[in-house]
């Protein structure tokens, strides 16, 4: 695929889907010797784990500062682990939440990076947090960045820390950055991995629809055979998600206003396997992950789809081993076995 296509991708995302991509502000860093945070009053709070941790556990808080080109300042903290025996080479990953194998990834000598998201923007409709702050959503058509776009810039202005000092500081290797995050936050490591060249590992989790679930695959109604994962000879899929639901109020804020003009699918001239294309190079490595079933809604037939046109592409430019897809059986989040399947495919790079 010739650079223009990817050109043209770019920028079909960032006019038609996700938003403007942001960069160029300045960074720093502290370290909190404790928390500033405070527990939310909500449980059902997706990051009110986050809070317990930071005060139950051996990680710590990094208060990121960032300033625009206009002079506007905002702070957001993360929260980082980082393998006991950690040296200069420890590679890190930046969870866009807490994720499950936590142990394990430490294990496999890597730091743990964890985003709350709805510090930079919020998970609704109303375009609210930091990276607002910074850059209001308007009527302006031509300047909107929706939510998923906003949380994988939030991920790039840790990446910005770890080059100015954090990566002296943790015993971090700068040049090998991964991101991951599951369903919605999928979507937006997908976003992110396209924009975002300097991760060297991308894993989109279960990502979906609006992520790396095929705009014009439907798997609804379809029997599959899933001997291959432990499941039954013929597993039939339920409902997948429509387009009217990315347009909802519960979700239209992850896009833009020109998004929302989409009456169908078919109607998107740009299909999702472009997002790991965009982020094809000699040195970076893609995961496609997700689950085989329970998996309807986020249509992973769709995923596979995508992969496999990906890695066509992958192929043609002579990087067929720079990506991978694990589908395990069950379970809406990164598991064990992912960890396995990915770290040992990274052993070697």
């Amino acid at each position: 695929m010739d650079n223009q296509c990817v050109k043209d991708a770019e920028e079909f995302y960032q006019s038609n889907v996700y938003g403007k991509w942001r960069t160029g502000e300045k960074v720093s860093f502290s370290i909190l010797e404790k928390t500033k945070r405070e527990a939310p009053k909500d449980d059902s709070n997706p990051f009110a784990n986050m809070f317990k941790l930071s005060t139950t556990d051996e990680g710590k808080d990094i208060e990121i500062y960032v300033e625009s080109p206009e002079g506007r300042k905002v702070t957001f903290t993360v929260r980082v682990y980082v393998p006991n025996d950690a040296t200069n080479a420890t590679p890190y990953l930046i969870c866009m939440h807490p994720v499950q194998p936590k142990e394990e990834i430490l294990k496999k000598g890597c730091a743990l990076i964890f985003m709350d998201t709805s510090m930079v923007a919020e998970d609704n409709c109303l375009h609210k947090g930091v990276f607002y702050d910074l850059y209001p959503f308007t009527d302006d058509k031509d300047s909107q960045t929706g939510e998923l776009m906003a949380w994988g810039w939030e991920a790039s202005k840790v990446v910005d820390a770890v080059y100015n000092g954090l990566d002296k500081a943790l015993n971090l290797n700068p040049e090998y950055a991964m991101i991951t995050g599951v369903s919605r936050w999928g979507k937006a490591t997908a976003v992110c991995g396209a924009f975002e060249k300097r991760f060297k590992v991308v894993i989109p989790v279960c990502s979906g629809a609006g992520g790396l679930a095929a705009w014009n695959y439907q798997s609804e109604g379809k029997s599959y055979d899933m001997t291959k994962c432990g499941g039954p000879k013929e597993y039939t899929y339920g409902q997948n998600e429509p387009l009217s639901c990315l347009q909802s109020d519960a979700e239209r804020g992850w896009f833009v206003d020109r998004f929302l003009e989409y009456k169908s699918y078919d109607e998107i001239p740009c299909e999702q396997y472009m997002l790991p294309v965009m982020a094809a190079a000699k040195d970076r490595y893609y995961f496609v992950v997700a689950a085989w079933m329970g998996e309807d809604w986020v249509n992973a037939p769709a995923m596979w789809e995508t992969y496999e046109k990906a890695r066509a592409e992958y192929e043609k430019m002579g990087l067929g081993d720079n990506i991978k897809a694990h589908f395990h059986k069950e379970g809406h989040a990164l598991i064990a076995e992912d960890v396995e399947f990915i770290f040992d495919a990274l052993s070697g790079v």
